[in-house]
């Protein structure tokens, strides 16, 4: 009995120990768990670090960049030959080593706006553009060209350039002698060609007399353009002078957004004339009618257009003269001054034949 109390004596006095213990082991175990933690990220971390210049990283992968001319069909390639497909050839390029999965589009060079191909695209490259013949880059970085000009004087003093414009001269003072001078002996050759067919007239006896000097009716000069004109049933006419590139280039210099152009042309597809004149009327509706007419002509001038300016001013004016005369035809006191100015003429021819008998009489005497 009492070796049995000694025994239960020693289990209580070992069992702190053994507590101690367990406490011990459980602390090591967690500080040995932390340390394997902190290894593993140091692992992982090493390895996002050191992907190859040839590889970019995903995630806690390296993945491999497609060449140039390629771009990958995986989230994250491994084989470049398998995961990798090419650019489209003639439509679009991808000029880097990439982690794309899309090509960029190939640039266009449009010859309207004065561009030529100089070298074509290729999968690994984009297309490269330049400035066609009589055209020039324009500032900055030649994003547009523009066309030479054309010296009126006739003297080039330094020719167009694909980097610089026209330069023009003057002409020489006999050159300019002779331009002052051709005119004054055509007028003095046209007073003596005139001075001897009114002398052989006299010398005939086929003088008008003072009694027949017939009156021309008033000369109605064309009136000028009223510079607020409705020009919207003219717009046809007006763009039938410009071609499709020039009237771009015109709304482009009043500030017509791109996707609006784009709109307008993309709702008339084939119809060049209807694309034109669709806008033309995208300009006018946002400009308004007053001075609408004013800011045509001189926009048109300052784009270096002088002849189409001139060409529209001329057809407008006829074509606003003739409104106007349809107009005077149904007024009744035109008519009337018509009718009185027929009266005039048949009184005027009876007169004439009055003095034509006179004349007779006479050379009979």
């Amino acid at each position: 009995m009492g070796k049995v109390r000694d025994s239960d004596g020693v289990a209580w006095g070992l069992l702190p120990l053994l507590l101690v213990t367990v406490l011990i082991m459980e602390t090591q175990c967690k500080n040995y768990t932390e340390a394997l933690k902190t290894y593993n990220r140091r692992i992982i971390s090493r390895r996002e670090v050191n992907c190859n210049e040839d590889e970019y990283k995903l995630d806690t992968q390296c993945c491999k960049k497609c060449k140039s001319g390629f771009v990958k069909n995986v989230t994250c390639p491994t084989d470049i030959i398998k995961h990798c497909v090419p650019c489209e050839k003639g439509k679009e390029f991808m000029n880097h080593p990439n982690d794309l999965d899309k090509c960029l589009r190939c640039k266009l060079c449009d010859s309207k706006f004065g561009f030529e191909v100089v070298k074509n695209c290729t999968p690994e490259e984009d297309t490269k553009c330049a400035c066609a013949k009589n055209y020039f880059c324009g500032p900055p970085g030649c994003d547009s060209c523009i066309q030479c000009t054309i010296c009126e004087s006739g003297v080039i003093e330094k020719q167009c350039t694909a980097a610089s414009d026209t330069l023009c001269g003057t002409k020489e003072p006999e050159t300019l002698w002779w331009v002052i001078a051709l005119p004054v002996l055509v007028v003095l050759l046209a007073v003596v060609v005139g001075a001897i067919f009114w002398r052989k007239r006299k010398q005939k006896g086929l003088t008008i007399s003072e009694h027949q000097v017939y009156k021309p009716e008033p000369y109605e000069t064309i009136p000028l353009i009223d510079p607020d004109a409705d020009l919207s049933s003219y717009v046809p006419g007006i763009v039938a002078e410009m071609t499709l590139a020039e009237v771009k280039k015109f709304v482009r210099h009043h500030h017509v957004s791109e996707p609006t152009i784009d709109q307008s042309i993309q709702d008339c597809p084939g119809d060049t004339s209807e694309q034109k004149i669709r806008l033309f009327r995208v300009w006018y509706q946002s400009h308004g009618m007053k001075g609408a007419y004013g800011t045509l002509i001189s926009s048109l001038r300052e784009l270096k257009m002088c002849a189409i300016a001139d060409k529209i001013e001329e057809k407008l004016r006829a074509a606003i003269a003739s409104s106007q005369a349809g107009e005077r035809s149904y007024n009744p006191d035109t008519e009337q001054s018509k009718t009185c100015t027929q009266e005039g003429r048949n009184s005027y021819s009876g007169s004439g034949g009055l003095s034509k008998a006179c004349t007779g009489t006479l050379e009979e005497t």
